[in-house]
C-alpha cells in the first residue's frame, strides 16, 4: 500500500488546487483495489450541493494531469463522487 500512498501524496496537492479553481471542495482521495482492478476516487462537494457536472469537469482536468505524470502504470478507473448530488 505504500506505492499508493506515494501516487496519492504526488496528485493532491494539483487535486486541491483545481477543486478550489471550480469553487469545489476535495474531501477524499483513495486508492484500491476492486476485484482485479485499480481504482482511484476522488470525494468531492460544493457549498450549497454538487452536480453531476461538477463531478464532470473536475474528472476531466484531474484525468489531464494524471495524463500528464503518468504515475499509474497498471490499468485503473477514476472515480469522482460527491457527499452528495443536488
Amino acid at each position: 500500500m505504500r506505492e499508493t500512498e506515494e501516487i496519492i501524496d504526488k496528485i493532491k496537492d494539483k487535486a486541491e488546487e483545481i477543486a478550489r479553481d471550480l469553487d469545489l471542495f476535495l474531501h477524499d482521495i483513495k486508492m484500491f483495489k476492486r476485484n482485479k482492478n485499480w481504482v482511484l476516487r476522488f470525494t468531492i462537494s460544493r457549498e450549497g450541493g454538487t452536480s453531476i457536472k461538477d463531478c464532470e469537469m473536475f474528472s476531466r482536468r484531474i484525468e489531464q494531469h494524471l495524463d500528464q505524470l503518468d504515475l499509474i502504470k497498471e490499468r485503473y478507473f477514476l472515480e469522482v463522487q460527491s457527499k452528495g448530488i443536488k
